[in-house]
């Protein structure tokens, strides 16, 4: 994950709001709507994130073997920190696909990178590939490092609260989700390649986002073909009847 990390804020103690279908943070994405009049629209459907002009939801094609494998592995995990801030499961796991796809080892270095201790804003780990700064500043803990981060469980804690931290810019609206969590918030980015419109690495592309709008999207692929949708999901919200959660 790019982007600077002095950005995040410190976990809440306060008890997590439940996440209900009736909502007002629901309804706004289910209307057609965008982050820039020259980029593309998008609603939140039953069947998932639609982006005009097409006509569906639509998903990387075929079965959904990688979100089906990173829920099979690390499912209890995302259930358990989805559950306790908040955070719809589809969210995580799209994370985890377009962050590291499903790799608990990955490790990135940026640029200028010397030390975890010196510059613990240049290293990503993990599956979700939170920098060890933003997950010291999103858990308010100074000891962890790069090692702690290899642990999927805290990994995905990690990154989990981040997204919940950033809620406040992205009202969990995928795209923004997307976007906020690889450039560290929600910024413009005017080149004719972004479609999105919204900054995103490699810059002036939309690359990243439309991974993850795929992977979001097969999730709902999956927890229609396999059931077990957990509560705190935007499947199970929006499909209540079919959902086995």
């Amino acid at each position: 994950m790019f982007g600077d990390s002095s950005s995040a804020t410190s976990v809440s103690t306060a008890a997590a709001p439940t996440l209900r279908l009736s909502t007002d943070w629901l309804q706004p994405l289910q209307a057609i709507h965008g982050y820039d009049p020259a980029g593309v629209q998008w609603c939140l459907t039953a069947e998932g994130l639609r982006v005009l002009p097409d006509a569906a939801a639509t998903g990387s094609g075929g079965e959904p073997q990688t979100v089906r494998r990173v829920w099979q592995e690390f499912g209890g995990s995302i259930k358990n920190w989805s559950a306790k801030f908040s955070v719809p499961a589809e969210l995580i796991i799209a994370t985890i696909c377009t962050e590291s796809s499903g790799k608990p080892s990955a490790k990135r270095e940026e640029p200028g990178f010397k030390s975890v201790a010196s510059t613990p804003n240049r290293i990503s780990t993990g599956l979700m590939q939170t920098l060890v700064s933003t997950a010291r500043a999103t858990l308010n803990r100074d000891d962890i490092d790069d090692s702690w981060l290899l642990q999927p469980d805290n990994s995905i804690q990690a990154g989990t609260s981040y997204i919940a931290d950033q809620r406040r810019i992205t009202g969990f609206d995928p795209p923004k989700v997307a976007c906020a969590y690889n450039a560290g918030g929600v910024y413009k980015n005017a080149s004719q390649n972004n479609r999105w419109r919204m900054r995103q690495y490699p810059i002036g592309t939309g690359e990243h986002c439309d991974r993850y709008v795929k992977w979001f999207n097969d999730c709902f692929l999956m927890f229609k073909k396999d059931g077990g949708a957990p509560d705190n999901s935007f499947y199970a919200l929006l499909n209540k009847a079919d959902s086995h959660g």
